[in-house]
C-alpha cells in the first residue's frame, strides 16, 4: 500500500517555491553552499583528528564505519538535508509570528511570495480621477501590480472635505483618502479607522482619514509632503499624488449660458453642462504624476464623475498634454456604468465620449471600456430611482476612440463597477494591445 506524504513534507517539497522570481531559490542555494563548505572543512577536521589520535572504540560504530562508504554518504546526505528542512522550516514560523501581528489567521508564505512577485514585476499603471470610482479601480488593481500611480483630483469643495478646505486653507483630503485607504497594506483595522466618520460633536462629518492628512500637512509643512508620509505610514502599494498643488476651483457653463463654481453646486444646478474649466488656468501638476504618465504602460481614466472627477484633472494642461505624449502607453476611458443626476443625465456611452474629445481633445484616448450587462432588471434601492445602467450604443463607430465591452457592473450595487471584474478586463486590454503591437 503506497504511504502518503506528511503534510509537513509537502510543505517542504512544495514546487511552488522553485517558481521563478519570488526571490528564494537564490538565497537557499547559497545557504546550502555555505553549509556544504562549512561540513566540508569541519569533514577535513576530523579525518586530521582520526589519523593523528587515537580515538576510543566507541568511535568506529559512531561514525558507521562498518558500513561501505557509498552508503554512509547518503545516509549523512538524507540526515542533513532533512534537518536543514526541518529547522528554515521552524525557523520562518518564528519569524514570521514575531513579523505579523497577534491573532492574524495563517498564511500560505509560497503563494504569497509568488503573489508578491507577480504584482512587483507588474505593468505601470496610472489612474486618474477621483472619488469613489477611483478607489473602486485601485482595489482591484492592486492585485495586478505594485506599480501603481493614482493621480487624484483636489477641485472637491463638498463635505467634511470642504469644510477642512475652508477652515484649514489647504487641498481637500477626501478622494485622496479613499486611494490611501484601497492601496494601503497596513492593518485591516487602521484602514477601517482611516475610514472612521464621526457622527457627533464638533467634528461630525469628518472622517479620521481627512483629519489625519490634514495633521500631517501641518506637521510636515505642505499638502504634497503630508500626502507623501501618508503613503509611507500605510505601506501603500505604489503611490498616490494629488493632481496640482495649486488651489483650484472648478467651475461649469451650463447650456442656459450661466457660469457656477464649486463641484459640489455644479450637480445641484439642474442645468446640462455645456463645459467645465479650471480657475486659475494654469494650474501646474504635480512632478510625479507627470513622470509616471511619462513612464506608464497603462493609463486609465474613470470611473467617476464625468465632469466634476475626471474633467477636473484632465483640464490641468501639463497633465493633457502629457497623456497626448503618452504614445507608449495603451489610454483607457472607463465609462461609468450608470447616469448621475444632475451631470450626466439620460447620457449614453457616446455621449459621454463625445464630452471627454471636446474638452481634451480627439487623441488622449486609445479605448473606451464600457459595460455590456443592458439588463434594465436590476433593482434599485429607493434613493436611488431614476438611476440605470448605461447601455452601450452602436453608433460609436465614427468616434476617434474605440469602443470595447465588458460585463464589469457589480451584482450586488448595479450601480458601481465591481472592482474584479473591472481589473481582469482593464489587463485583458493591456494584453490584446500588446498583441497588437501597440507596446
Amino acid at each position: 500500500m503506497k504511504q502518503s506524504v506528511p503534510a509537513s513534507a509537502r510543505k517542504l517539497l512544495d514546487s511552488r517555491w522553485l517558481k521563478v522570481g519570488i526571490g528564494v531559490k537564490r538565497w537557499l542555494a547559497l545557504m546550502l553552499f555555505g553549509l556544504m563548505f562549512s561540513a566540508l572543512g569541519l569533514a577535513f577536521g576530523l579525518r586530521e583528528l582520526y589519523t593523528t589520535v587515537e580515538l576510543p572504540a566507541i568511535f568506529y560504530y559512531l561514525t558507521l564505519q562498518f558500513w561501505p562508504r557509498t552508503i554512509r554518504m547518503i545516509i549523512l546526505c538524507l540526515v542533513g538535508i532533512s534537518a536543514t528542512g526541518f529547522a528554515f522550516r521552524h525557523l520562518n514560523r518564528v519569524l514570521l509570528s514575531a513579523a505579523l501581528p497577534r491573532n492574524t489567521a495563517p498564511i500560505d508564505l509560497a503563494e504569497t511570495l509568488i503573489g508578491r512577485s507577480r504584482t512587483r514585476h507588474g505593468p505601470k499603471v496610472v489612474a486618474i480621477g477621483g472619488g469613489h470610482g477611483l478607489s473602486t479601480l485601485l482595489s482591484g488593481l492592486k492585485q495586478y501590480t505594485d506599480n501603481i500611480t493614482a493621480i487624484v483630483a483636489v477641485a472637491d469643495d463638498g463635505g467634511s472635505s470642504g469644510r477642512i478646505r475652508q477652515e484649514f486653507g489647504i487641498l481637500p483630503p477626501g478622494d485622496i483618502r479613499r486611494c490611501l485607504a484601497a492601496l494601503a497594506e497596513a492593518e485591516p483595522l487602521m484602514t477601517r479607522l482611516f475610514e472612521h466618520r464621526f457622527q457627533a460633536g464638533s467634528l461630525e462629518g469628518h472622517t479620521f482619514g481627512n483629519l489625519f492628512i490634514t495633521a500631517l500637512a501641518e506637521v510636515t509643512g505642505s499638502f504634497g509632503e503630508g500626502v507623501r508620509e501618508a503613503n509611507r505610514v500605510l505601506a501603500v502599494r505604489g503611490q498616490i499624488v494629488p493632481a496640482t498643488l495649486d488651489d483650484v476651483v472648478l467651475w461649469a457653463e451650463l447650456e442656459n449660458g450661466e457660469h457656477i463654481s464649486g463641484e459640489s453646486r455644479i450637480a445641484k444646478s439642474g442645468q446640462r453642462i455645456k463645459r467645465v474649466y479650471l480657475q486659475p488656468h494654469g494650474a501646474l501638476a504635480v512632478r510625479a504624476a507627470i513622470k509616471a504618465i511619462e513612464e506608464a504602460d497603462l493609463i486609465i481614466v474613470g470611473p467617476g464623475s464625468l465632469y466634476t472627477s475626471l474633467l477636473s484633472s484632465l483640464m490641468i494642461s501639463e497633465i493633457n498634454q502629457a497623456m497626448r505624449e503618452a504614445v507608449q502607453a495603451v489610454r483607457v476611458y472607463v465609462c461609468n456604468v450608470a447616469t448621475e443626476p444632475g451631470e450626466t443625465d439620460h447620457f449614453g456611452v457616446r455621449d459621454h465620449l463625445q464630452a471627454l474629445v471636446e474638452h481634451v481633445g480627439p487623441d488622449v484616448f486609445d479605448v473606451a471600456l464600457a459595460n455590456s450587462d443592458d439588463r434594465q432588471n436590476h433593482r434599485f434601492a429607493p434613493e436611488w430611482q431614476g438611476r440605470t445602467t448605461i447601455v452601450p450604443l452602436d453608433q460609436t463607430q465614427d468616434l476617434p476612440i474605440r469602443v470595447r465591452t465588458a460585463n464589469v457592473i457589480n451584482p450586488a450595487n448595479p450601480l458601481r463597477h465591481d472592482p474584479v471584474r473591472l481589473a481582469r478586463e482593464l489587463m485583458r486590454v493591456l494584453e490584446k494591445e500588446r498583441q497588437m503591437g501597440r507596446l
